[in-house]
């Protein structure tokens, strides 16, 4: 009875009342056992057609080449019993003798030996038999052939011959009809054995198929009923919890009464949405409470915030105590604003009548600076002038020294003008003396001529003259010249020195103006400072006006923030705070 509940409980598709890695443990085990019994069935189809095959190869296909070698052996020494009692020659005889015993030998060896051992049917051990007998009546009946025709006498070999076409060829012919029949027994069998391989092969494939299309239908059921088990639950489980996500929170999760883990989730889930929404509707309380201004109030399900939840509660019992505090601080800081705002409004009164005072003493202080500043710009002006005045005459002096160096320029280019005259007037004696040399040359030789150099006498005479002239002329020429070169050095001294004084001027003028310049600037900077000094009292000036309206108005905002302040006081009066 246990077996067979067992065997039920594992064919039961609808795998009820169990958790999800049973149920596929259990499912996976009916496919496995489908699957096996599959490849049970098909190993055994398998090997017992190898099997078949194998009997058939080993008993009726194999052996039918034993049984050729077989009738090739016998074939053989048939032949050799002919040559026998056909040759002539002994030796060629005994040859034939000792060949057809070894064929004889390897015909029995081959019967016995691989023939006899697969003859398991009674057809093919009973045509063995008659094979066996027709062998042995044919080797007696050729043994008397040979023994009669085994020597060189015709007349004994043409007996032998005639025996062995006329009584040995019927013995012959009963052996191959009986290996004949052996054959055929071997044929009829191998075909039957193929027909029972063919009908086993059909079946396999039957069953495999039929296998294959039951363990397919078992199997989709079986993924049916577990993905139905699982997925539907989960699809309910997921549409609430995407309502849970959106806020609903009051509707009640789905339960389940079976007994897998979707099952044990679900109840969880419910439970755990019921915990949540005992929560949220005491926060939801508590805040609603402390909305309407009443904190003293506490949770009424404390017990519920468990785990991580804990905090939420905590967090919230902190906030009403720091808000209670806190409106209990401003309580007691809105009363000490509003004797604060008291005490301010008259000191701010009393401001507002010193920064009176300060604005009239500002604008005293203001018209004196603008007299100051005045004369001051005068100053800037004058010294200005001054200064301009200073850099004209320092243009102009610079402009006199410039002047001077360029006429010391032009008396040195006069000075070399006089030494390179002076060097021509040298050139010009050295000229005169050595013509005055050459006319007296010229007289000797024209007194040395006679009459025929009178006439080269007279113009030698008159070269002399002319050479003596331009000496003198000469000589003056120098005189004069070095006269000038005299003068114009001591002009050069006097123009250096006029220079050197003009350069002097020049630096004065220059320091002057320079002097000039900076009293410019100190002037223009104070009166730059005496203008900002003008502006700063004016912002001053601004500053305590502006210091006074901020006085009045700092008085008018301290009765008005005392005011707020009771309103605060007011306000705060309305809270219900929890009493620490």
């Amino acid at each position: 009875m246990g077996n067979t509940k067992e065997k039920k409980g594992l064919f039961d598709f609808n795998f009820k009342g169990m958790r999800i890695e049973a149920r596929l443990r259990k499912a996976f085990n009916v496919i496995i056992m489908i699957a096996s019994i599959g490849s049970v069935v098909g190993i055994l189809s398998l090997m017992i057609m190898l099997s078949s095959y194998k009997k058939a190869m080993d008993n009726y296909a194999l052996p039918q080449g034993d049984i050729a070698l077989f009738m090739n052996e016998y074939a053989e020494c048939r032949s050799n019993m002919r040559g026998i009692i056909g040759y002539e020659d002994q030796s060629e005889i005994d040859m034939m003798v000792e060949q057809h015993a070894t064929h004889k030998a390897e015909t029995y060896r081959i019967l016995e030996e691989n023939i006899f051992p697969t003859m398991v049917t009674k057809e093919g051990q009973e045509s063995y038999a008659k094979i066996k007998a027709a062998l042995d009546a044919y080797f007696v009946k050729e043994a008397e052939v040979i023994s009669l025709g085994a020597s060189t006498d015709q007349e004994l070999s043409r007996q032998a011959q005639y025996m062995a076409i006329e009584e040995l060829t019927p013995f012959y012919n009963a052996l191959d009809a009986e290996v004949l029949s052996l054959m055929n027994v071997n044929i009829t069998k191998e075909k039957e054995t193929e027909v029972v391989i063919g009908l086993l092969e059909v079946f396999c494939v039957l069953f495999m198929v039929a296998l294959l299309i039951g363990a397919s239908i078992g199997a989709k059921r079986i993924a049916h009923n577990i993905s139905t088990g699982i997925a539907k639950p989960l699809a309910e489980l997921e549409k609430r919890f995407e309502g849970f996500a959106e806020g609903d929170i009051k509707t009640p999760f789905p339960t389940s009464s079976a007994k897998d883990e979707i099952a044990a989730l679900m109840n969880a889930s419910h439970d755990m949405a019921e915990r949540l929404q005992m929560i949220i509707f005491d926060v939801e309380r508590l805040c609603q409470q402390m909305g309407e201004g009443n904190f003293d109030v506490e949770s009424d399900c404390a017990s519920a915030y468990c785990g991580d939840l804990e905090g939420l509660l905590v967090a919230i019992n902190n906030m009403n105590k720091n808000v209670s505090r806190a409106l209990q601080e401003v309580e007691d800081l809105a009363t000490q604003v509003n004797v604060g705002a008291n005490n301010l409004a008259e000191a701010a009164q009393d401001l507002a009548e010193g920064a009176t005072d300060q604005a009239a003493s500002v604008q005293e202080m203001l018209a004196t600076m603008n007299t100051v500043s005045e004369g001051l710009r005068d100053n800037v002006s004058s010294v200005d002038e001054a200064y301009h005045q200073a850099m004209k005459c320092a243009d102009d002096a610079l402009l006199s020294r410039q002047e001077m160096g360029n006429m010391v320029e032009s008396m040195s280019r006069i000075s070399e003008t006089s030494k390179k005259i002076e060097n021509i007037i040298a050139e010009i004696e050295s000229i005169a003396s050595q013509t005055n040399l050459l006319s007296l040359n010229a007289s000797i030789e024209a007194a040395r001529a006679g009459d025929a150099g009178r006439g080269f006498a007279v113009v030698a005479d008159e070269i002399r003259v002319l050479a003596d002239q331009s000496a003198k002329s000469a000589i003056d020429t120098r005189a004069l010249v070095e006269n000038t070169l005299y003068e114009i050095e001591e002009g050069s001294k006097v123009a250096h020195r006029t220079a050197d004084v003009l350069d002097g001027v020049v630096n004065a003028i220059q320091k002057i103006a320079d002097t000039s310049k900076v009293l410019s600037e100190n002037s223009e900077d104070q009166a730059t400072a005496v203008e900002q000094a003008d502006a700063g009292i004016a912002r001053i000036s601004e500053v305590v006006q502006s210091n006074s309206a901020a006085a009045q108005e700092s008085s008018a905002t301290s009765q008005e923030l005392s005011a707020q302040a009771m309103s605060m006081h007011d306000l705060v009066s309305r809270f219900q705070l929890k009493q620490s």
